[in-house]
């Protein structure tokens, strides 16, 4: 279950807990009556609004992953599954994630991917990660380019849930260029519905 993402391990505490994405298995963890949408809301508005592949990630260890998606209506699109991961720093919300600790931590976990995965996986440049990372803070928002996918990019921000104060990265994605013509359009879209939940 933890491995799957429905549930989290404390090392600290050595408990166990449901996760944000157990949550989405019946959409009522995140619903408060009388107060802003529920994610899940959010994300359908997000998907009307933009016609884009929309898509919700967290924070797994040393990967960010993909807890609802929502594709796009274009023939040509970004497609994933919930439940993939990537490593955080080979995606638009994992640098968003990222961006929420301070430098030492994001080296370090950085760091500790390249010793476990470089020979397998791309290995984390960390230089370059940190500067996106510092993009992504003063920005409220970051923009990816063929970072996973060639050809393809995310537009992400962050959205705070009320789960044990855990922050999730909201994005819409696809194609390059159909991104780079509607910028300013998705980059809004996004940034509204990370302050709508």
């Amino acid at each position: 279950l933890v491995a799957r993402g429905y549930m989290e391990f404390d090392p600290a505490s050595r408990e166990y807990c449901p996760s944000v994405r157990v949550s989405f298995l019946g959409d009522w963890a995140l619903r408060v009556p009388g107060h802003r949408e529920a994610i899940q809301d959010a994300l359908r508005r997000l998907s009307d609004a933009t016609g884009e592949t929309v898509l919700l990630g967290r924070q797994s260890g040393m990967f960010m992953q993909y807890l609802s998606v929502i594709e796009s209506q274009f023939a040509l699109r970004l497609t994933l599954a919930p439940g993939t991961l990537r490593p955080m720093h080979r995606s638009a919300i994992g640098i968003m994630l990222l961006s929420r600790l301070d430098d030492d931590h994001v080296g370090r976990l950085l760091r500790r991917y390249n010793a476990e995965f470089g020979d397998t996986g791309v290995p984390a440049k960390i230089a370059q990660t940190l500067r996106a990372v510092d993009t992504a803070r003063r920005q409220g928002y970051y923009e990816s380019e063929s970072l996973s996918t060639p050809g393809s990019g995310v537009i992400a921000a962050l959205l705070a849930t009320p789960l044990r104060g855990q922050t999730l990265g909201i994005g819409v994605g696809g194609p390059i260029a159909r991104l780079h013509q509607r910028r300013a359009q998705l980059r809004a879209a996004v940034l509204e519905a990370a302050r709508s939940c």
